[in-house]
């Protein structure tokens, strides 16, 4: 089996590789963010940071920005004063990998939203 995936681009190393790629990459993009006065962070997630791809496959990348002004909100306790407040919404319309985010403004109205 380990023949077979080696001979495909899947063997053990390969993984071990593109998880250590990706984890500098996220390290990078959240130093590069810090230098330019945010306080972000990056996080890769899916079948090309795990290593479970192979090549030709055409994998897609998966990111995450993680900005401390903002809070995403799953209850309304969530909110916090003083931060960008975000509502998840979910329903049967949404697809079941996506989600919309609602932004409320800080007297907790609504004023709009956005879909992410």
């Amino acid at each position: 089996m380990s023949k077979a995936l080696d001979g495909i681009g899947a063997g053990k190393d390969t993984v071990l590789e593109r998880r250590r790629t990706y984890l500098r990459r996220e390290r990078m993009w959240t130093i590069q963010s810090q230098l330019r006065g945010f306080d972000a962070e990056c996080f890769h997630f899916g079948s090309q940071s795990e290593g479970t791809t192979t090549p030709g496959l055409q994998s897609d990348i998966d990111l995450l920005f993680s900005r401390s002004d903002r809070t995403i909100m799953s209850v309304w306790e969530d909110w916090k004063s003083g931060m960008r407040n975000l509502l998840i919404l979910h329903d049967d319309s949404t697809p079941p990998q996506q989600y919309l985010l609602q932004v409320i403004s800080n007297n907790h109205t609504r004023t709009g939203d956005q879909s992410v």
